[in-house]
């Protein structure tokens, strides 16, 4: 019989179910030419530290422009990865799924400079606020987890 100590640490290891699913990947545009000058800024810093140190920045290439989010597409993306989880496993799981619409939203939206997510009782409210080097963009919107979506 294994000691309790080592039971204990194994059942916190058990993946809950159902497990979140991957990230949906983001969509490929073309480069956004609203953003010419912060990337021609971060190209430089990354070409002066050469192999010395690591440059990061925001999203630049992957998902949608700043100034022209999708949030159809989004909230579609958002739904049908949460559609698996009721309502009490939205509850008891919110802060690794919180954590997963973060990532979501990090990868799908150029340049994301804040966002708020908040549960709601029937749904979860998104709010944005994208920056370009012409301006910035606010867009809010509700996911529907269990909404039921008709195929065409």
């Amino acid at each position: 019989m294994a000691p309790r100590d080592r039971t204990a640490t194994k059942s916190r290891e058990v993946t809950p179910f159902p497990p979140l699913p991957r990230p949906p990947k983001a969509p490929r545009l073309p480069a956004d030419p609203r953003q010419s000058n912060s990337a021609h800024t971060i190209g430089a810093i990354a070409s002066i530290a050469g192999s010395e140190m690591h440059v990061g920045g925001p999203n630049l290439s992957t998902g949608f422009c700043a100034s022209a989010v999708d949030i159809g597409r989004l909230r579609a993306a958002l739904e049908h990865g949460l559609a698996r989880f009721d309502e009490p496993q939205l509850e008891t799981r919110w802060d690794e799924i919180f954590d997963w619409i973060r990532r979501v939203v990090r990868t799908w939206v150029q340049r994301c400079k804040g966002m708020r997510i908040e549960r709601r009782q029937i749904g979860i409210w998104i709010e944005l606020e994208t920056q370009d080097d012409l301006g910035y963009y606010e867009y809010g919107f509700d996911v529907f987890p269990r909404r039921v979506t008709k195929s065409k």
